[in-house]
């Protein structure tokens, strides 16, 4: 009878929502004035035990997992729109201007053409590329600082992985908040990278709904190179 009463007397004690160090405390306490020689042995074998604890749950309502966010929205090829960056880098002293022009749009091939202007002092350097919307991502021929590659994968979903190259990048988050000089946007896409595995760095970007590329930040060994919206503007 003694035995049964101290078995359920240890089961409620850890089936309580006690913490781990209040629970070793309570069923301690218990055996010390049930079973002296059982409850030595407890203490020494508690002597070793490391000290935890439990985090507390993450909120939904803070979640960034989800988003009603149509995939095509995070970067909408149709609209013909005109964006301007602040660029900055390790590799200059100023901050440079970087314009990107939709020029056209296919709806048969899904299909939009860029022209890219980045300002220098003396000679703007001038160039075109195009992004694609197929049935396994949207993929750019070339960007403002990382060049080509698939902006995000199809279907679009939290915690996709895809390797390009020795680089790793994976989709963090569906509803991530950003603030650039062009205002703060929210139901965010976020995108991050271990380059080379992230021997080599890392990097992240953020496309806004209904807008695009608004943020886009690269921290390697030779290079620190970021990009901010400043101006967004429909032709």
């Amino acid at each position: 009878m003694k035995k049964l009463v101290r078995s359920f007397m240890y089961i409620s004690l850890i089936s309580a929502p006690l913490g781990a160090a209040a629970q070793y405390g309570a069923l301690n306490n218990v055996l010390s004035a049930t079973d002296h020689t059982l409850s030595q042995a407890f203490r020494e074998a508690g002597a070793g035990m490391p000290v935890f604890s439990v985090p507390a749950p993450v909120s939904i309502s803070t979640d960034e997992r989800y988003s009603d966010t149509p995939a095509e929205q995070y970067l909408p090829l149709s609209k013909r729109a005109v964006l301007e960056y602040e660029y900055t880098s390790s590799e200059f002293t100023a901050p440079k201007t970087i314009r990107l022009e939709y020029l056209s749009y296919s709806d048969k091939d899904k299909t939009a053409m860029i022209n890219m202007i980045i300002f220098n002092k003396t000679r703007p350097k001038v160039s075109n590329f195009v992004v694609i919307a197929g049935e396994n991502g949207v993929r750019s021929s070339d960007s403002p600082v990382y060049g080509a590659r698939l902006e995000f994968p199809l279907p679009l979903t939290y915690n996709s992985v895809w390797n390009e190259g020795p680089d790793r990048s994976r989709v963090a988050a569906l509803n991530a908040k950003v603030t650039v000089p062009a205002g703060a946007y929210t139901g965010c896409l976020k995108i991050t990278t271990r380059l080379s595995g992230g021997d080599a760095g890392s990097a992240e970007r953020y496309y806004a709904p209904g807008v695009g590329l608004v943020y886009e930040q690269i921290n390697s060994e030779d290079r620190q190179e970021t990009v901010k919206l400043v101006s967004y503007q429909l032709k």
